[in-house]
């Protein structure tokens, strides 16, 4: 073989051999690529279902306190004065539970389902306009009555009846929201409460149960000494 084929010989082993290693540094680069990708994606997969398990969650303990709360409540009208102190503090609870969804209400996003976001919504904003509408109609009955009261003092047969007549009125716009509100607690929260354990992951909760049969009472605290 001459000189200079055995020179080209050379430089194509050469050539071949930088081009395979080449290659392979490509394929370890692709391949590291890949694997990194791939780990960030089932991480952030992972977080999203971490996420979305989290506030399925909050939205069940919410479901669960609003349907007790408002069984509580329920029981506590249909006994002595419909709207008294008890029945409003139930009521008011209810809304502070509400509140907790308020401070939460963004992250309902977390949540893949759009028809299951857009359940929650709805019943979530059905409960707050029912309890807004009791709360604020026992306020406005309750400031009328007084005013009904003065008028009879001083006299004022007419603008009592007139008075009396828009109490009524609004105590039956009250009774419309109470029931709205029991209907919506029950009869929404439950079918919602179903999907969102299969989002979370839990099991069926029994508050219900337990205001039902009733819970043992708790054992009496001994006196201070």
């Amino acid at each position: 073989m001459s000189a200079s084929a055995e020179l080209t010989q050379s430089i194509f082993d050469l050539t071949s051999a930088a081009g395979a290693q080449f290659f392979a540094m490509l394929l370890g680069a692709f391949l590291a690529s890949l694997g990194g990708f791939s780990v960030a994606w089932v991480l952030d997969r992972m977080e999203r279902k971490r996420q979305e398990r989290s506030i399925a969650l909050v939205c069940l303990d919410l479901l669960t306190s609003l349907g007790v709360l408002t069984k509580l409540a329920e029981g506590a009208r249909g006994r002595g004065d419909p709207y008294g102190p008890l029945t409003v503090r139930l009521v008011r609870s209810c809304l502070r539970d509400l509140e907790v969804y308020e401070r939460n209400r963004e992250r309902v996003a977390d949540i893949s389902d759009p028809v299951l976001r857009a359940e929650i919504y709805e019943c979530m904003a059905r409960l707050l306009m029912c309890i807004e509408g009791i709360l604020n109609e026992t306020d406005i009955i309750a400031a009328t009555t007084e005013t009904i009261e003065a008028a009879r003092d001083r006299g004022d047969a007419a603008k009592a009846e007139a008075l009396e007549n828009r109490c009524q009125q609004r105590a039956a716009r009250r009774d419309a929201s109470f029931d709205f509100m029991v209907e919506t607690a029950h009869q929404f929260g439950a079918p919602l409460s179903a999907k969102l354990r299969v989002v979370a992951k839990s099991e069926a909760q029994n508050l219900s149960r337990i205001v039902d049969t009733g819970a043992p009472s708790p054992a009496p605290i001994p006196p201070a000494t």
